[in-house]
């Protein structure tokens, strides 16, 4: 028997409790993804709760950016075996710690099994220590930005008004469905004039939804179009931050209110979902 593996099933046989694993992806790209991501981290961080966002928008890479850091090290280092994935992390606005991921998620599909053990072993202690991971994926269907989206508990799918996202934000979750039918998926409405615009959206994205992938989509919330997140990407400053009152960073408060109840709600199920399927993708999981 591998030792590797089987060390990695003991681990996972091992876990009773923990972090809920919340993907935030979209279609496109342009839609607010980023900044959404890394305001629901503070969102709930502010909440009391132990949040670890991981930055996996090869493509971009904005979490830094938007948060006002630097980081020396990423998931490459870890990969190497020079660093573990808790010592890669660096400490955001209200205790939110990131990791920055940089190239070498790109690899992760082709590891070798050293380099993809170290990999689970850290995803492992991440969410034994966390009580959220987000995860920033890239926008679009391709394979970097759909396979931390489908080994996630839940999905935000981020959309907004203009007809070429809600098409695309389709395309996602069509995706996504075909990857695992028992994916749960909740849309995001963002950059919108209304709340009746937002229910405009989600109406007609759950209406097809159900049609055709035979899947209900609710609605997780919306977030209006505000001048004041655009000024705070030109601060290099989460919109929490530097705008605590602004529209925009209301709606996201309550969204991660909605989240946190959530997650005191459904703790005792939880059993390291996220882990698990990932290892299954790694081939290391095996039946246990």
């Amino acid at each position: 028997m591998n030792d590797q593996a089987y060390r990695l099933r003991e681990m996972m046989r091992q876990r009773r409790e923990c972090a809920r694993v919340i993907a935030v992806t979209s279609g496109k790209g342009g839609v607010g993804k980023t900044g959404l991501s890394v305001n629901l981290a503070i969102a709930l961080a502010e909440l009391g709760q132990r949040v670890a966002l991981l930055d996996a928008d090869l493509g971009l890479a904005n979490v830094e950016v938007l948060m006002g850091l630097t980081s020396f090290y990423n998931l490459e280092h870890v990969i190497e075996g020079e660093k573990s994935l808790l010592d890669i992390m660096i400490h955001g606005p209200a205790g939110v710690r990131v990791i920055p991921g940089s190239s070498g998620l790109a690899r992760v599909a082709d590891l070798r099994q050293e380099e993809r053990e170290r990999i689970l072993a850290g995803l492992n202690d991440l969410q034994r220590q966390m009580d959220f991971v987000i995860i920033d994926t890239m926008a679009g269907i391709g394979r970097n930005a759909t396979a931390f989206a489908v080994a996630a508990d839940e999905v935000l799918l981020v959309a907004t008004p203009e007809p070429s996202s809600i098409v695309d934000a389709y395309a996602m979750l069509k995706t996504l469905v075909a990857m695992r039918g028992n994916i749960h998926v909740r849309l995001v409405v963002n950059q919108v004039l209304n709340q009746n615009q937002a229910q405009a959206v989600a109406a007609k994205l759950g209406r097809v939804a159900l049609n055709y992938l035979g899947k209900p989509l609710s609605c997780a919330g919306w977030v209006p179009r505000d001048p004041h997140v655009s000024q705070a990407v030109m601060q290099s400053s989460p919109l929490l931050n530097v705008f605590p009152d602004a529209p925009a960073s209301r709606k996201i408060r309550d969204l991660a209110a909605a989240l946190a109840s959530r997650q005191q709600e459904d703790a005792p199920s939880r059993t390291g979902g996220f882990f698990r399927r990932i290892a299954q993708s790694f081939g290391l999981a095996g039946n246990g």
